[in-house]
């Protein structure tokens, strides 16, 4: 039997050790077996923890996703390999991550579930291009980042199996007949312990449409919990735990509470001293959110309509009515 491996010994980053470590394979599968096992044993290298800390901070505004493998997790089988199985690894830090593309396909079938209209698609998936119409794409209005190794995480891989029962069958594409006589053929392939964490940003470049990465996010979580991500989700692979991000409140939702603490000062508006309130009201106001004053203002204008004293032609009710125009 020929050398199947370097004569180096395998080096720390798990895909380099993966995609360049094996010269060939031998007859028992042994060196492909134990390189696995080196890479299942393999620590999350200290550059990568500096890496994290460095991104995070770049990516500061975006909401944040903590997603946690609930079982085994096999993202990137299909990926070219020296073994018959790959897997996603960064190619920089040789950790394992969440492709932002497998996300957003995650999410693409999530939409479909819930039956988002085409709009709501546009903006969180994009559009296509139409010929007919000649109207050019858009790949979305968010951004899915990648998902990152937590830095703490320890030998995030694990060692694998999967047993194929009928060899001949598949590897000669059916041109002999699987039977119960034929031997099992494990095969090992790595894949991503349960308990390991990810984090995934999502962000809006748009200044004003905040509340739409937070739905993504939903959505995304409710993927990754019950669809799963990546292969063999029908064997139970991909499920993850996610824990969201708390939403803030919308400006809508804020002018809401105000009313509330202004009700009974509003509802005490009286013809004798409705200029004092008002002046106190217009100043209150004045600085907030068109959107966070917008219940208030309408509130005292029904008041004013229900004493039957509101009227364009006094200067306030002007500057409320303008107010609420804006």
């Amino acid at each position: 039997m020929r050398a199947s491996r370097l004569i180096l010994p395998p080096p720390t980053h798990a895909g380099l050790a993966l995609q360049r470590y094996l010269k060939q394979h031998d007859e028992d599968h042994s060196s492909a077996k134990k390189l696995l096992d080196h890479i299942a044993q393999s620590q999350v290298p200290e550059v990568y923890r500096h890496a994290f800390t460095r991104w995070r901070e770049t990516l500061k505004d975006g909401v944040w996703l903590e997603a946690t493998t609930r079982t085994p997790l096999a993202i990137g089988l299909g990926n070219s390999s020296p073994i018959e199985n790959g897997l996603t690894i960064h190619h920089t830090y040789g950790v394992p991550y969440l492709p932002g593309s497998a996300l957003k396909g995650l999410l693409q079938r999530v939409a479909e579930r819930f039956g988002l209209n085409e709009a709501e698609k546009a903006v969180l998936l994009g559009k296509g291009p139409d010929p007919k119409r000649k109207t050019q794409g858009n790949a979305a209005y968010l951004v899915y980042w990648d998902g990152w190794l937590e830095p703490t995480s320890t030998q995030p891989f694990q060692l694998d199996v999967i047993t194929v029962h009928h060899r001949d069958y598949y590897g000669k594409k059916g041109a002999v007949w699987p039977t119960d006589f034929d031997d099992p053929n494990p095969v090992a392939f790595l894949s991503v312990k349960p308990g390991v964490k990810f984090h995934i940003p999502i962000s809006c470049p748009a200044q004003d449409a905040q509340d739409w990465p937070y739905k993504a996010a939903e959505l995304l979580a409710w993927g990754l919990e019950n669809l799963g991500l990546g292969g063999k989700t029908n064997a139970g692979y991909g499920y993850f735990t996610v824990k969201l991000p708390e939403r803030p409140k919308s400006e809508s939702e804020l002018g809401q509470e105000m009313l509330e603490s202004y009700r009974r000062r509003i509802e005490g508006i009286k013809p004798n001293n409705e200029r004092g309130e008002l002046d106190f009201f217009l100043r209150e106001l004045a600085d907030k959110p068109p959107a966070m004053r917008k219940p208030v203002l309408e509130a005292i204008k029904k008041h004013l309509q229900d004493w039957r004293i509101w009227k364009l032609s006094n200067p306030q009710h002007a500057k409320i009515q303008e107010m609420l125009d804006q």
